[in-house]
Parts: C-alpha cells; sequence; structure tokens
C-alpha cells in the first residue's frame, strides 16, 4: 500500500499526466468498486484506479509502478470469481474497459483480432452478418473475451476446441519491466496474426498467470463459419451413471459441438429460482443433458441425430423414465432459459440477487469412477452447509478432459461468506483427490496446490517470474508469491 500523502499525490498526479486527469480516481468511494467481486473472497482496496486507451500508455504506467515498487493489477469487468482482480496489496487497478476495439476480422486465415475491452456482446454482434462464429460461455455479454481466453475459460464449443485458451492464435502484450512484445506470427509480420507459428512457444507465459506476467494489449482469436443449421437436443434423466455412459458414448463419436451436463437445482437456478429454492423434487429427472449439434445440410443433421437417438435408447435400458427432447419442448417444462443455450451470451438469471456467487471449477479426469464419485461427494459435502446442489459439467476436447464445477449462491448480507469459504475448501480438498485441477485458482486455492505440485515445477514458476518481473510488480499475491 501507498501510504505517504505526499507520495500519493505525486504519483495521482502522474498518472494523470499519462492518461488524462478524468480517467484517474483515488477517491475511497470509487476505489471501493474495485476491492471486491462477487465471490466469498475478503475485499481488499486499490490506492489508485488507471484507465489507459493505449499500450504506450499501459508502458508509462508499468515504468512508474517499477519507479516506485507500486504493485499494478490488470482489470476489465470484474465479474470473474476467485478474486482475481482483487488488488491483494492495494496499488494500480489498470482498468482496461476503454481498449474496446475489434481492431480486424480476417476472413482467409479465420480470426479476430481485439483488445481486452473488448466484450461477449461486442463479438456477438460484429460476428452477425458475417457468416463467422466464435465460442461463448454461459455467462454475460459483458464479460472480457480476452480474460476469458487468458483464463482458460469454458464455451460452447468446447468438446470441439477445448477451452478458451487454445484457440489463440497470438498475442501483443506489456511486460512487467514495460517492453512492448508480440508472441505468434504477429511476431514477425504487423498484419500476419495467423499462427503460433514455429517460434519457441512463449504464449503460455500468459495463460493462466492471472495478470502476473504483464498486461496483454491485443489478442487474435479464431472464429470458423457458422453453419446453416443448429439445434439444441436435451435429455432429462435420473441416474447418474448410466447418463455419464451416455456421454461418454455421444461425446467420442465426434459429432457434438458442445455437452452440457447439469444437476435439476442448476436448471432452476438459472431460470430465476430463488435462493434455497433450487432444491430437486421428488419424482423429477435428476439431471439434464444439453447437446448442441449443427450441421451443413439436413442429411448430415439427420445422421448426427439417429446416432444420439440410438444411444439414448441404450441409456433408457438402464434408466427407463430419461426422457430425450428438444430445446423448446424442456421451455416450456422447466423455463425460457433452456432455449438460452442457444442464444450465448447471456445474462443468468437467479445468480446474483443475493450479493453472492461462487464455484470450485476444476478440469478433471473423464474416468467414470472420478466423476460419478465426485458428484456424489461433493453434494454431501455441499448439503451438510446447507447450499443448493449446483452440479454444472461440460466434455472437453473431444472428451480428452472434464471441466466439473459448482454454481453456488450465498448472501454476503446475511454473513454467508465464512461458511462459504469451508465448503469451497472441503470441495478443493475432495476433488483433488478425485483427479481434478482447479482453474481461474483463487489465492486461497493455489495454497493446496502448491503443497501438492512437484517442487521443481513451482522452483522453476518462481525462477521465470522473477525474471520478468524483477521488482514483482504484478498482480502479488498469487501462487505463494508476495
Amino acid at each position: 500500500m501507498v501510504q505517504q500523502t505526499e507520495i500519493h499525490d505525486s504519483i495521482t498526479k502522474e498518472l494523470k499526466e499519462i492518461v488524462g486527469e478524468e480517467w484517474v480516481s483515488d477517491f475511497p468511494e470509487e476505489l471501493h468498486a474495485y476491492s471486491y467481486d462477487m465471490t466469498e473472497h475478503p475485499p481488499s482496496m486499490p490506492d489508485y484506479v488507471v484507465m489507459p486507451q493505449t499500450p504506450e500508455e499501459i508502458q508509462k504506467i508499468i515504468k512508474l509502478a517499477n519507479e516506485h515498487k507500486i504493485p499494478v493489477v490488470p482489470f476489465v469487468t470484474g465479474n470473474n470469481v476467485g478474486g482475481l482482480t482483487i488488488p491483494l496489496k492495494g496499488g494500480i487497478v489498470v482498468d482496461l474497459k476503454r481498449m474496446d476495439r475489434i481492431i480486424r476480422l480476417d476472413e482467409d486465415d479465420m480470426y479476430l483480432i481485439i483488445e481486452p475491452g473488448v466484450t461477449f456482446g461486442h463479438v456477438k454482434r460484429f460476428l452477425e452478418n458475417t457468416g463467422f462464429r466464435y465460442c461463448y460461455p454461459n455467462a454475460p455479454p459483458f464479460a472480457s473475451v480476452m480474460a476469458n481466453a487468458l483464463l482458460g475459460g469454458l464455451n460452447n464449443l468446447s468438446l470441439k476446441h477445448g477451452n478458451m485458451s487454445h484457440v489463440i492464435n497470438g498475442i501483443e502484450a506489456v511486460l512487467p519491466t514495460g517492453e512492448l512484445i508480440r508472441i505468434g506470427s504477429c511476431a514477425l509480420w504487423d498484419e500476419h496474426w495467423w499462427s503460433l507459428g514455429s517460434l519457441p512457444d512463449l504464449l503460455g507465459l500468459f495463460i493462466n498467470w492471472q495478470g502476473m506476467s504483464g498486461i496483454v494489449t491485443k489478442m487474435a482469436i479464431q472464429v470458423w463459419p457458422k453453419k446453416p443449421i443448429n439445434h439444441i437436443l436435451v435429455v432429462l434423466s435420473y441416474d447418474l451413471a448410466s447418463t455419464y455412459d451416455f456421454v461418454r458414448k455421444v461425446t467420442h463419436y465426434e459429432i457434438l459441438d458442445d455437452l452440457l451436463l447439469m444437476s435439476m437445482e442448476t436448471i432452476k437456478m438459472v431460470n430465476g429460482v430463488p435462493y434455497g429454492k433450487a432444491v430437486h423434487l421428488e419424482g423429477e429427472p435428476r439431471w439434464a443433458l444439453v447437446l448442441d449439434v449443427s450441421a451443413n445440410i439436413e442429411l448430415e443433421y439427420k445422421a448426427k441425430y439417429k446416432m444420439i437417438h440410438d444411444s439414448f435408447k441404450e441409456l433408457k435400458k438402464a434408466d427407463p423414465n430419461a426422457l430425450f427432447t428438444t430445446a423448446e419442448v424442456a421451455e416450456k417444462l422447466y423455463g425460457r432459459r433452456m432455449g438460452d443455450f442457444q442464444r450465448l451470451p447471456f445474462a443468468i438469471g437467479g445468480m446474483l440477487e443475493y450479493g453472492g456467487n461462487t464455484w470450485v471449477g476444476t478440469y478433471m479426469t473423464t474416468k467414470p469412477e472420478a466423476v460419478v464419485k465426485g458428484v456424489e461427494k461433493a453434494f454431501e459435502i455441499i448439503r451438510k452447509y446447507d447450499f443448493e446442489s449446483c452440479l454444472y459439467t461440460r466434455s472437453m476436447s473431444g472428451h480428452h478432459y472434464f471441466a466439473f464445477r459448482f454454481l453456488l449462491r450465498f448472501s454476503k448480507e446475511k454473513g454467508e461468506s465464512e461458511r462459504m469459504q469451508k465448503c469451497n475448501k472441503e470441495l478443493l480438498d475432495t476433488l483433488l483427490e478425485q483427479g481434478a485441477f482447479p482453474y481461474k485458482t483463487p489465492a486461497w486455492a493455489s495454497e493446496t496446490i502448491i503443497k501438492r505440485v512437484n517442487e521443481n515445477w513451482y522452483e522453476l514458476f518462481k525462477k521465470v517470474k522473477k525474471t520478468i518481473d524483477p521488482n514483482g510488480i504484478m498482480n502479488p499475491g498469487r501462487w505463494g508469491l508476495k
């Protein structure tokens, strides 16, 4: 924290000289908005907020921060989880909202070049009449595309392409020491951002580093041809083990764009059922599968539909009450939000009205015994702490791995943050034993990982961090680093 008034005022003045007076604040009332997020993570105040508009302005901010050894925390919309943009050590929050240009669509090599403030809503609208599509999470339209890509987030093409970091072609970034670099084919040619190329791959220095390795100012993301036919199919079932057998079978066909497996409580929450009321009722389905199917021609779609339906017949032998239907019918049964899985991105109803939302998000093995046992053990823990059993999972990258998380609501006003912290800690400890690893890892969870991880990996990680950020200014307090 910057303590001395004279130094504080001097830094405020210099920041205003860099970006303009209206784009800097050190007023407590405005700083407060950057001190917390939707999760149970404890708040922490920054000393300044600055909103640059160019990479050159960011370079000057970074050089100023190095001169005074002030922490720097990149920020876009703050709707991420795990306290990733909460300034644990105070300092300067660099709010990147003003950098919101979609710079270019390359239709031949099929990519967009974007700035950090570009949201999923921006991309959706931009691509509307282009014949191309991008991948979207079950998240609000104001979420940052770049932040989600750098943090390996989920999306509605995860089964085909994996997490969002897998579809990055290249980046431009300001290092913690102020240099502006490019990674990928754009390092050779200003106009070509089509690939990471065959240069030694340095992109990993920015994936899952949570802003500890610099500030990305531009990114090339892949887009794909929009298919003329797209349908959402829904399976409602009762038995988890046989349902997961069905999941493994249809994902191995390689005919789906996406596959979601959710508990019925999640469907109710998404449809806005009040907090505490999203519970499973006796006699209703326990699980909901959402299958995203696209095709170029009707004959292709019919063939895919038949393969899915034939697999469902096998599921029905083990789970006689299982139901196979469409999103349109499911909307009538369980609310219009069921159809929103075709209309991404969207604001998820019922999640934030009570002041808190969190999850332990993990990527994990696809082994059936681990997934099924993981659900059973996790539900026991969630019920023990008296929260809703809102499971939300996804098959990733051809079912090579599995995304496994819980959407957990709680009330900050009623003082439930501490109980949620204990619940999430126990969930993480249990899921680690099942072969799971947290993504978008919050600071409290990194402590658990560090105790388990290969010690030479951790030593290498610390050496790399020290090399690229000798003054330790970039988002300190993450991954056990001061």
